[in-house]
């Protein structure tokens, strides 16, 4: 498959140069906002914002689904290992350097959007869902990032991923509550550093990837951060909607300072090694401080309350 991919690879070109030659700027400009909402920031606000402030459960569901469809269209991307639109006719505004195919933006928004209208139930999200859907996928051929093959692609991989969990999440998470507390520290830590070993190298021989550290790491800091809130914490989402929109602020601040603060402290060249080690520290650092560090100081500030029995 690899090979009748870069087969497509020319056609691609041309397809992407036509529609540029034919988008007026206004619109790259609104794909452009089309393609911030699948990038890695954005799920960073959009997912403490359903946990936290919406609901607890489908927050945490979400937030396992979107990390564990990271990691595999990062598999995706490294088997296949096709290289990124480069025709100099073309204007790329946010050049990416990893491989093309699948359109990680283009799965991502499928697994999150779609997973979200599933569980609310609600047809005008529904409607947002596929708008959301759609003007990422074609956000990334506007903006000359992807082919049309790769957009394809993440659509129809992410459809596969989000089927296969809902499929699997009630008898897998019936079963994880089923084991003891040890039992599920291990495969809450221990499940996504597999994980990581099992990706493939990246194209320069660098092994492990990025790509598959970021969001393994961050699943584990989740996993373990999830088993300490439900033992210790147990926040309620509901109150006020001033208190709501105050614990996601301070839950914002509290998440940006972790993801932000060790780019300004590292230098920006590392050896491999010690990039992998602080990458793997300051995601899982991440994902346990959504999972538990803000709900621990929404309930102390009182702005979450407890459920009963808990205290």
């Amino acid at each position: 498959m690899g090979e009748w991919l870069e087969s497509l690879v020319p056609w691609g070109t041309d397809f992407l140069v036509q529609l540029q030659s034919y988008t007026p700027e206004w619109l790259v400009a609104i794909f452009a906002i089309f393609t911030f909402m699948g990038n890695e920031e954005f799920y960073l606000f959009l997912l403490p914002v359903v946990y936290w402030t919406i609901d607890r459960q489908v927050g945490i569901r979400l937030g396992y689904l979107s990390l564990l469809s990271a990691w595999i269209n990062s598999v995706f991307k490294h088997l296949f290992a096709i290289p990124r639109p480069a025709d100099p006719q073309l204007d790329i505004p946010y050049p990416a350097t990893d491989p093309s195919f699948p359109s990680g933006h283009a799965q991502g928004a499928v697994v999150n959007w779609a997973y979200l209208a599933y569980s609310f139930r609600n047809r005008v999200f529904w409607i947002v869902a596929v708008i959301v859907i759609l003007g990422i996928g074609l956000s990334r051929l506007v903006l000359g990032v992807h082919f049309p093959q790769d957009v394809l692609g993440g659509w129809i991989i992410g459809l596969v991923v989000l089927l296969i969990y809902i499929r699997l999440e009630e008898p897998v998470s019936r079963w994880v509550a089923d084991q003891k507390t040890p039992v599920q520290v291990v495969l809450a830590a221990g499940v996504p550093v597999v994980l990581i070993f099992l990706h493939p190298a990246g194209p320069e021989g660098l092994y492990p990837v990025a790509g598959s550290i970021t969001p393994m790491a961050a699943l584990a800091g989740l996993g373990v951060g999830l088993i300490m809130e439900r033992a210790w914490v147990r926040f309620r989402v509901d109150g006020e909607w001033w208190r709501r929109v105050l614990r996601f602020l301070l839950g914002l601040v509290v998440v940006a300072i972790l993801y932000v603060g060790p780019r300004l402290i590292l230098p920006e060249e590392m050896d491999h090694g010690l990039e992998v080690a602080t990458r793997l520290v300051r995601y899982a650092v991440v994902g346990w401080a959504v999972a538990f560090l803000a709900p621990w100081l929404f309930v102390r500030l009182q702005l979450a309350g407890q459920e009963e029995g808990v205290g």
